[in-house]
């Protein structure tokens, strides 16, 4: 049996598609009128020194799955202690924002993603609480699950920044010399960047001399060693070869990425990739991103 992948569609798409990437995210969108707030976090938090601060990578959250567990409260708990535990002796490792891989609701429906929007709004409080940022950031990416039964329309209405496909830059002291990470959001929720959009992240990070953190839902390559995720990446080879490419060349430090369910890694010496492991299972990676060494490290954390 001979099997095609098309530019414009993964090894998935016969499963979960219901849409062209390259029609829904043909370019990648500025957000840098949308970054986190570290100066709204300063009133409760040390400023930030030595230019290093941290995130945090949640995946994969399933809502309206049967299987796994709602780790809501359990990660609500871990949240609040890490704020407290690193407040005084290490404000760095406190992760200042969010990002969400993808294949946030099971079967796309609203009911999911009005779920995941409620989880959301009681991280956004306890934020508030123990950080002083009324309007913590928890950004946002599709995975493929997330576009069963038409879910990208929900997606779009329900899910901060309502696209999936952007781009910003953070600088933690913006009078300081240095110019910071930037950071790069794929949509490649049909198992692909389809056409148009690899072209403008091509174009945009070959522009963009800073150095950078990529993140997508599918694996670009992570992970390819082992059978069970031969399948769980990037089919079209000269894309994923041209991302790897792109990602050498222009100074990508860390990529991070769900789908799998399961934790792996790859180094690839320049830059190195981090599959994270489902929500549901009670993993997440917080990173920590030093900017004056052009550094970022990785702690896998359970709750």
């Amino acid at each position: 049996m001979t099997v095609f992948f098309s530019c414009n569609y993964g090894f998935f798409w016969g499963l979960f598609g219901e849409e062209n990437v390259d029609e829904r995210s043909a370019s990648m969108r500025s957000l840098q009128d949308d970054t986190p707030n570290f100066q709204a976090q300063s009133i409760s938090l040390p400023k930030i020194t030595g230019k290093s601060y941290s995130a945090l990578v949640i995946t994969d959250l399933h809502y309206g799955a049967d299987w796994g567990n709602n780790k809501e409260d359990d990660f609500l708990e871990w949240f609040e202690d890490r704020i407290i535990s690193c407040r005084d002796s290490s404000p760095e490792k406190i992760p200042r924002f969010i990002v969400n891989l993808g294949d946030t609701a099971d079967g796309g429906h609203r009911s999911e993603f009005k779920d995941y929007v409620a989880f959301e709004n009681r991280v956004k409080a306890l934020a508030a609480e123990k950080l002083g940022d009324s309007d913590y950031k928890i950004y946002s990416i599709l995975g493929n699950h997330d576009l069963y039964n038409n879910g990208v329309t929900e997606y779009d209405s329900l899910c901060y920044p309502y696209i999936s496909s952007y781009y910003f830059s953070i600088d933690s002291d913006p009078y300081d010399s240095f110019k910071g990470f930037s950071f790069y959001f794929l949509d490649t929720a049909n198992g692909t960047l389809g056409e148009y959009q690899l072209k403008d992240f091509k174009d945009k990070i070959s522009d963009d001399s800073r150095p950078k953190i990529v993140l997508s839902h599918y694996p670009i390559y992570a992970g390819a060693g082992e059978a069970d995720a031969l399948l769980m990446r990037l089919q079209n080879t000269m894309e994923r070869n041209t991302l790897l490419t792109y990602f050498s060349k222009y100074n990508v430090k860390q990529v991070y990425e769900g789908h799998i369910h399961k934790r792996t890694w790859f180094d690839f010496k320049k830059f190195r990739e981090d599959v994270i492991q489902s929500f549901r299972y009670g993993e997440a990676a917080v990173f920590t991103v030093n900017e004056s060494a052009g550094t970022v490290s990785t702690e896998i954390i359970k709750f």
